[in-house]
């Protein structure tokens, strides 16, 4: 599996210059998985910014239901809005 990485598995614009991007990668010979900005080079590379959650892989299946907490009480304090611009 090593040799497969680095996969990305997700990507969105965050803004004009920059791109979300959710990784599974290695690094010192660990599984990561890595949620990091990427910015724009003058070439229109992208390049990995110094920013970004890296986490060992086997912290993974926790991940899930903390983002699902979040989205909740985001929603629920009026942080963030649904698709259909309700709290």
């Amino acid at each position: 599996m090593r040799n497969e990485l680095p996969v990305t598995l997700a990507e969105w614009p965050r803004n004009s210059r920059e791109t979300l991007r959710v990784r599974l990668d290695s690094f010192n010979g660990q599984t990561i998985i890595d949620c990091r900005s990427w910015w724009s080079d003058a070439n229109g590379e992208l390049r990995p910014g110094k920013s970004g959650l890296t986490l060992a892989v086997r912290h993974l299946p926790d991940l899930p239901d903390a983002l699902a907490n979040a989205l909740v009480h985001a929603r629920s304090t009026g942080l963030l809005m649904d698709r259909k611009g309700r709290s």
